[in-house]
Formats: structure tokens, sequence, C-alpha cells
């Protein structure tokens, strides 16, 4: 069995997850979060980078102990066995696979304003046209096969692209904050305008999370990376803080730009001139600087572009550790000459061609994304926390200080951020966890696989799944019905990550099947 080339070096490693986070959410997120939030969304900002730094330090110490190709979904195979394992895996898999299409459709949707045959509309939601989904296709198939030439050459192609992406948002909100920055916007409509509830919100459905958890990709790519235990948690802290500063930076610039006459009905009814791509329309139409303007068009491509690559590479890793686990078919293990998952990568090209049929504009795709990625990234506390009672002699290149204290608070706010996603997305979500476990069936089944399921030590993990699916359901956001009292389900959250926590101990694999799963790693 041919196993993946470790050719990622720190600084490119840096750059990808640099790349990952600094995709098209720096074209929209400051837009539709100041929608949703007003000023306050600068807040919205804070919370969401804490939270995210507070849960990539607990897979600073995972992959730190298990630098290996789709960490992410192996962790809890580790401390958890298979069918916990599917469940989190999968819901990451399909989170990873729309990045791809989600990135192309910001931007055929920025390029909409120069080239308005590519989209269409269709119930006032934007859509690809046909032309729109033929270009999308060719996109999509270019990315996929930058992948197919090789890891090393994807690192290449990704630390060219990253300072594009790092200093092109800074010199367009450089060039906003001199030439058209109004600070009377900050209270003219009231800071927090939509109160606590619209600056939560914006963390999901203004693209703020989504844009954050762009780091994934470092995790994933560990198994590639020279020396991942001691560069993982620099890598993961450092691309953190970086893109925090440029998406401040660029929040601050926008809400001073919108022209005065666009908050006449307030903050959630923003629009004005070319809003429908907004930086665009600010240069063209508040600025009146047509450099500007092609300036963020050309990035509009390229940035995106890099972040659509990087996940491409991401999601077919997952692939590869699903196969391994026995969940995906073993074609998905098949690597080419150059170590790359190649029937993996195939994948990606066809589910993102049906994502593009049905998909709406860039912010419809945002909510569902953040969900997925979110009940991915529960990981890193649940399988730390067990991890460090089941093999509490592993070698650690990391270890995280008062661990307990720190994976309850990672896991509290990963169910805060469920919760403020709302229950329209999240009933979403339980319908794609329902059709997993259909597809896992269905494969075990024709393949006849008899490996052990580990049935016994999931049950909490279904749990957790639906019981925070009732908590959003009775909850105050996207359309729960209001049955919890404001102020008091925050402590609602609280308590119920404390059981899921609690329980996830008491059914955690019993440490000789763990030591038996790492046991059975490749890929080391």
């Amino acid at each position: 069995m041919a196993i993946m080339k470790r050719s990622i070096g720190p600084i490119s490693l840096m750059f990808t997850a640099v790349s990952g986070i600094l995709g098209s959410a720096w074209l929209f997120g400051p837009y539709y979060a100041a929608q949703m939030a007003g000023p306050a969304a600068l807040i919205s900002w804070f919370v969401g980078a804490i939270a995210m730094m507070i849960i990539a330090m607990t897979f600073a110490e995972l992959t730190s102990m298990f630098p290996i190709a789709g960490a992410q979904a192996r962790f809890m195979l580790f401390s958890h066995g298979s069918m916990t394992s599917f469940l989190f895996g999968w819901i990451m898999w399909l989170a990873y696979a729309a990045v791809a299409p989600a990135e192309t459709m910001a931007i055929l949707q920025y390029m909409g304003s120069s080239f308005p045959v590519l989209l269409a509309s269709k119930n006032g939601t934007t859509i690809l046209s046909t032309l729109g989904y033929i270009v999308a296709g060719i996109v999509l198939f270019a990315m996929c096969v930058i992948n197919l030439i090789s890891i090393k050459w994807l690192a290449r192609y990704n630390a060219m692209v990253v300072w594009v992406k790092v200093f092109v948002p800074l010199i367009v909100a450089v060039v906003i904050l001199s030439l058209a920055f109004n600070t009377s916007n900050f209270t003219s409509a009231g800071f927090m305008p939509s109160g606590w509830e619209g600056t939560l919100s914006a963390l999901s459905l203004g693209g703020i999370v989504f844009a954050l958890t762009g780091y994934a990709p470092a995790i994933v790519l560990a198994g590639e990376a020279k020396n991942p235990q001691k560069t993982i948690p620099i890598v993961l802290g450092g691309s953190l803080l970086i893109c925090f500063f440029v998406y401040f930076i660029l929040q601050v610039a926008l809400i001073g730009a919108v022209p005065a006459g666009s908050l006449a009905n307030g903050w959630s009814h923003l629009q004005f001139a070319g809003s429908q791509s907004p930086f665009v329309g600010i240069a063209e139409n508040s600025l009146h600087q047509h450099w500007l303007h092609y300036l963020i068009l050309v990035t509009a491509v390229i940035t995106p572009l890099g972040t659509a690559i990087i996940f491409i590479a991401s999601s077919a890793r997952v692939a590869y550790a699903m196969s391994e686990n026995g969940f995906f078919p073993k074609s998905m293990e098949t690597l080419s000459k150059r170590g790359v998952p190649f029937w993996a990568v195939l994948l990606n090209f066809i589910v993102g061609m049906i994502l593009f049929f049905p998909v709406p504009g860039w912010q419809g795709m945002m909510g569902f994304l953040v969900a997925a990625f979110v009940l991915g990234y529960a990981i890193g506390p649940l399988a730390l926390l067990s991890l460090r009672k089941q093999v509490p002699h592993f070698p650690r290149r990391f270890n995280l200080p008062v661990f307990k204290t720190w994976c309850f608070m990672a896991f509290f706010f990963t169910n805060l951020i469920l919760y403020w996603v709302g229950w329209d997305i999240y009933s979403k979500m339980l319908i794609g966890i329902i059709l997993g476990l259909a597809v896992m069936i269905i494969s075990r089944w024709r393949h006849h696989r008899d490996n052990n399921l580990d049935a016994r030590t999931s049950i909490w993990a279904f749990i957790y799944i639906f019981g925070e699916g009732i908590i959003s359901y009775l909850g105050n956001f996207g359309n729960g019905i209001g049955l919890l009292p404001k102020d008091w389900d925050m402590l609602i959250v609280a308590i119920f990550s404390a059981l899921i926590l609690y329980l996830s101990q008491r059914q955690a694999l019993p440490a000789e099947r763990t030591q038996a799963y790492i046991d059975s790693i490749k890929d080391w």
C-alpha cells in the first residue's frame, strides 16, 4: 500500500491554514454580518475568534499525538469506536466537500457584477445560469486536476496565493478607511440594532464562524507535514490571529463606508448599489476607484479558488481516512504515483457538481456549512478528554494546560454556536445525519462488512446530536418555538454540554481497544 509523503514544510502548513481561513468570507462576511448585527458585528468577530482559538488548541494536542492523514476523521475512532467516528466523520466530510462549490459560487457571484450572464434569479435567490453551471464545472474540474498533480505542488501554489489573500484585503480596507470612512455610521442607526440575538446570529449566518473554521486543512494534512508535532500548535494559533486581524479591519472599513442613505431603514435592510458584490459596489459607486474595482474582482477569483483547492485536498484525505475506518469504499484508499488519493479527489468533483445545481447564493450555504463544521469540531474536546484517560502515557509534543476546563469551554462554545445557527439549519443537519446512517447501512450490506461498530460506546453521541436538536427546536434562534427563556438558554446549553461530556467519558472505549485502533494505523 502506498504511503502519503511528508512533503509540507512548516511555512507551507501555515500558508495552508491562512489560505483556508481567508477565502470567500472576506468578500461577503463583513457585509452580511453588518446586516445582521450592525456595528456590533465587531463584537461578533471577537467572540468568534476566541471560540475558535479555544477549540483549535484541543486539536493542537490531538494532532501532536496523531500526525496522520485525515486525522480529524480518526480521533473519535480511537476514543469512542467505529459508529461514533462515522457519525462525526460523515457530516465533517459533507462540510469539506461542500466548501469547493461554495467558494466557486462566491467567485461567480462576484464576477456576476461584470458578467451577469453567469447568474440567474429564482424566487429572489441568486442561482447559477446554464452558462454559469458550465463555467463552475470547468473551474471545479481544474481545481481537482491541481490536487491530482501532487500535494507538494499544491503547497507551492498556495504559498503564492496566500500573499494575495492577506495583502489585497488589507489594501482594500486601507483605501476605504482613507477615502470613505464615516464614524457616524457606528451610532446613527444604533451600535447593536438587533440586540444580542443579531450579534450572536451573525457568528453563524453572517459567515464569521465559517471564515474562522478554515484552519481545518492544517489538521487534515498533518500526515503529509514535516515535524507536525512541533509546528501544528503554532500554525493553528498563528493563522487565527493573522486572519482575525484582516477580517476585523475589513469589518471596520465596511461599516464606515456604507452610504448614509443606505441606513434609512436600519442595518437589517442594508442595501446599496452593487451590494451583490459588496466591496466592488463600494469601490465603484462610493469611492469611484476603478483600479480598486478591478483589483477586487481579480482577487475575488484568486482567494476563493485557493481555499477551494485546499478543501478539495482536505475532503479527499477525510474520505481516505473513513475508508480505512471501514465506512467508505476501499477505492478511496487508492493513491496515485504522486501519493494523492485519486478516486477521493474525483468524488469531490461529482459531489460538487451535484451541489451546484440547487445551490442558492453564498449566504444561503453558510448556515449548513457552519453547523457541519462546528459539529465536526466537537471532536476536539470530546476525543481529547477521553484519550487523556485511555492513553495517558502516549507521547504528546503539546500538552494543553488545565485540559478539563479547556475541553469544557471548547465544547460549550461549540454547542452555543450550534444553538445560534437555529432550528431551520440544524433540522437540515439532522436530515443529513440520517441520510449518512442510511448510506452506512447500505454500504455495509453490499460489501458484507462485519467489523465491530462499537454500538455501546456510541449511545451518548446519538443523545448529543438529537438532544442538541431538541434544544434548538425549543430555542429562540432560526424559527425555534421560543419556549426556552432568554438569558437562561445559555445556562441550559452549558448544563447540557457538561452532561454530554460526562456521558462521553463513561462510554469511552476501554484502553486496550483504543490501543488496538491506534496500532492498526498504517500511515504514521
